[in-house]
C-alpha cells in the first residue's frame, strides 16, 4: 500500500514533475508554483532530515530564479498591438529569410505569441486546440471554439481570429505543420519539433523564451490575459467591460482589477513625466540658460 512507503521514498522527481504539470494545467502562476515547491521542500526536510533532496532544491531554486510572475508584473506588461506587430514582423522575416536553425519552430513560436496577443485564452485551452474541432477555417477567416466542458468557467467560448493572422495560420497549417508531423498523424494544432502535440509545459517554455528575446522580459501565457485586459482599459476605459467576454470572465471584479492596473500604469507615466520635468528644472545648465 502507498501508506506503507516512507515519505522520502514517495517523493520522486517523476511525481514532482507530474505535480508541476497539474499546477500548470490549472493555470497556476509560476510564482505560486515556486511557493508550493518551497513548502514541499521545507516539509520533507522536517520529515526526513537525513535524506538528500538536492534535486528538489535545484528545482525550487530554478523557479525562484526564473519565475515570471514576481511582484513587478506591471513592468512585464506590453501593449497587445506591440506584441502582435513583433510577431508579424518576425514571421515575415522567417518567410523571406528563414533562420539557419529550426525555422519551422521559430515561425511556430512567433505565431503562438501573435495568436495569444489577439486571443489570450488559458494555457490548457491553447494546448487543447485541434484543427477541425476547435479551430476552423471559413471563407472569412478562422474561428476558435471551445465547449462549456472544455473551459475553466464552464461556459462555451467562441471568437474569430484576427484577420491579420489568417495568412500566417494558413502558412503554418498548410506548409510547416505537415513537416513537423513526423511522429504520425494528429489533429493538435501546436506540434513539437519531434512531431508530438505540445504539452502545457512545452508551450509555457516556448512562449516565455520567445517573449523574453523579443521584449527583454518574459511574458508567460497567463500574462497575455493581463496585457489584453489592461490595455483595453488603458486605451478605451469607457468600454472596459468588453474585456470580460474576451477573457471568459464571469465575475465583473476580474475586469475591474485590470482597470485598476491600467490606472496604475497611467499614474506611473505621470509620475515619471513629473520627475523628468523637475529634473530638467533643477538642472543647473537649464537655469543658467534661462538667466
Amino acid at each position: 500500500m502507498e501508506t506503507d512507503i516512507a515519505p522520502d521514498d514517495r517523493l520522486t522527481s517523476d511525481r514532482v514533475t507530474l505535480y508541476i504539470e497539474q499546477l500548470t494545467e490549472q493555470d497556476v502562476g509560476t510564482w505560486t508554483i515556486w511557493g508550493r515547491l518551497a513548502e514541499l521542500l521545507s516539509a520533507i526536510k522536517v520529515i526526513s532530515p537525513d535524506t538528500d533532496f538536492g534535486w528538489l532544491r535545484r528545482i525550487v531554486r530554478y523557479y525562484e530564479n526564473n519565475t515570471v510572475d514576481k511582484r513587478n508584473k506591471l513592468e512585464r506588461l506590453q501593449p497587445a498591438d506591440r506584441i502582435l506587430n513583433w510577431a508579424i514582423e518576425h514571421m515575415d522575416q522567417n518567410m523571406s529569410a528563414p533562420p539557419l536553425r529550426d525555422p519551422k519552430v521559430a515561425f511556430r513560436d512567433a505565431l503562438i505569441v501573435g495568436f495569444l496577443s489577439c486571443c489570450p485564452i488559458r494555457l490548457g485551452n491553447l494546448a487543447l486546440i485541434e484543427i477541425g474541432q476547435h479551430i476552423r477555417r471559413t471563407s472569412s477567416g478562422y474561428i476558435l471554439r471551445f465547449s462549456a466542458a472544455e473551459t475553466k468557467t464552464g461556459h462555451p467560448y467562441a471568437a474569430p481570429m484576427a484577420e491579420v493572422l489568417m495568412h500566417y495560420l494558413d502558412h503554418y497549417i498548410l506548409e510547416l505543420r505537415p513537416k513537423l508531423m513526423v511522429a504520425g498523424p494528429t489533429d493538435r494544432l501546436w506540434l513539437t519539433r519531434y512531431g508530438k502535440p505540445m504539452r502545457d509545459s512545452a508551450l509555457h517554455s516556448a512562449i516565455s523564451r520567445t517573449t523574453e528575446r523579443a521584449f527583454g522580459k518574459p511574458i508567460n501565457p497567463h500574462l497575455f490575459r493581463d496585457c489584453a485586459a489592461t490595455f483595453v482599459a488603458l486605451e478605451d476605459p469607457e468600454h472596459v467591460r468588453i474585456a470580460a467576454p474576451l477573457l471568459g470572465h464571469t465575475d465583473p471584479r476580474a475586469t475591474e482589477h485590470h482597470y485598476i492596473q491600467a490606472n496604475q500604469i497611467v499614474a506611473g507615466r505621470r509620475i515619471r513625466s513629473s520627475v523628468a520635468k523637475m529634473r530638467r528644472q533643477l538642472d543647473p545648465k537649464n537655469r543658467s540658460s534661462r538667466s
